[in-house]
């Protein structure tokens, strides 16, 4: 195996656990299981390109936040278009999920973009933009 598509490989296995902590996890668990997976600049975007979270623990927070406040019923993830160069990787993959928040239920698509950097050894989570493609 190249070392291009093992750095593939070990940024969709990041983009796994991320993901597993707030798909499988429960809102007391997230702090753990997102420690590993997220750099100390750690960023997240909403739709607009609005800032929603700065910093890790920031960052940590809003995956906790959303489970205790809503409850996912259904998710799809597709496969990550994953592209790494030197030191940085970009993932991309569409979703569809359904959740309940305040006794409503939404229906949205969309797509996650993450920007991965490798530091110290490991791939850690930098950047992350939400983008809405539908919401009913």
């Amino acid at each position: 195996m190249s070392v291009a598509s093992n750095d593939e490989e070990l940024v969709r296995a990041l983009v796994g656990r991320i993901n597993d902590a707030w798909l499988k996890g429960r809102p007391e668990d997230i702090p753990a299981s997102l420690d590993g997976c997220f750099h100390e600049r750690m960023t997240i975007r909403g739709p607009d390109f609005q800032n929603m979270a700065n910093g890790k623990e920031a960052c940590i927070r809003s995956y906790a936040d959303f489970l205790k406040q809503a409850s996912v019923r259904d998710c799809t993830l597709s496969d990550p278009d994953i592209q790494v160069v030197g030191d940085t990787a970009v993932a991309v993959y569409a979703w569809n999920m359904t959740y309940e928040l305040s006794g409503q239920e939404y229906r949205e698509t969309g797509r996650d973009v993450f920007v991965f950097t490798r530091d110290g050894g490991r791939w850690l989570a930098v950047w992350r933009v939400l983008l809405l493609a539908g919401v009913s």
